[in-house]
C-alpha cells in the first residue's frame, strides 16, 4: 500500500469519526427538541384546562359570608363575589346552641331566600352579638347557579 493509500484511509477513518460524533450530537438535539415538544404540549393542555375551568367560572356564582361591625352594630354580609347571578341563596348558621343564633327571625325570614343575588352585591342581616356570643360562627351558604345546579358551601366567620 502507497502513501497515498495510506493517507486516503486515514483520513476516510478520520470523515468517519467526524460523522459519528456529528450523528451522535444530532440525536441528543433531536431528544432535546422532543422533550421540549412534549413540554410545549403539556403546558398548551394546562393552559387549555385553566381556560375552560375560568369560562365555567364565569358561569357560576360564588358567595362569601362575614362579620363585621357597622358602627355599634355588628352585621353578616352575604356577598356574590362570582361573576353569575345566584338565585334562591340562604344562610344556615351551624350552632351548638339553638340560644346562641345571633340572627333575628323576623329580618331573615323578610330577606332569604333571596331571590336574585347579581355579581358584587350583597345583603345585610344585623347580628344580635353579645359578651356570651360566640366570637365564631361556622355556616352553610346555599345558592342555586343559573344553569340550575344547587350549591351549598360552608363558611366560617369570626369576629
Amino acid at each position: 500500500m502507497s502513501q497515498y493509500e495510506l493517507l486516503a484511509t486515514a483520513i476516510a477513518c478520520f470523515a468517519v469519526l467526524v460523522s459519528i460524533i456529528a450523528w451522535n450530537g444530532q440525536r441528543k438535539l433531536q431528544r432535546e427538541a422532543n422533550d421540549l415538544q412534549r413540554a410545549t404540549a403539556k403546558l398548551a393542555e394546562k393552559q387549555l384546562e385553566l381556560l375552560l375551568r375560568e369560562e365555567r367560572g364565569r358561569s357560576v356564582a360564588r358567595l362569601s359570608l362575614d362579620l363585621f361591625r357597622d358602627g355599634k352594630n355588628y352585621r353578616f354580609r352575604l356577598t356574590n363575589v362570582g361573576e353569575a347571578e345566584a338565585r334562591d341563596a340562604e344562610i344556615e348558621l351551624l350552632l351548638q346552641r339553638p340560644e346562641d343564633n345571633p340572627i333575628i327571625a323576623s329580618e331573615y325570614a323578610e330577606k332569604f331566600p333571596a331571590k336574585r343575588l347579581m355579581p358584587g352585591s350583597s345583603i345585610t342581616l344585623i347580628a344580635a352579638i353579645h359578651l356570651s356570643s360566640p366570637s365564631a360562627y361556622n355556616a352553610v351558604l346555599s345558592w342555586t347557579n343559573p344553569d340550575g345546579t344547587r350549591v351549598k358551601e360552608e363558611a366560617y366567620v369570626a369576629l
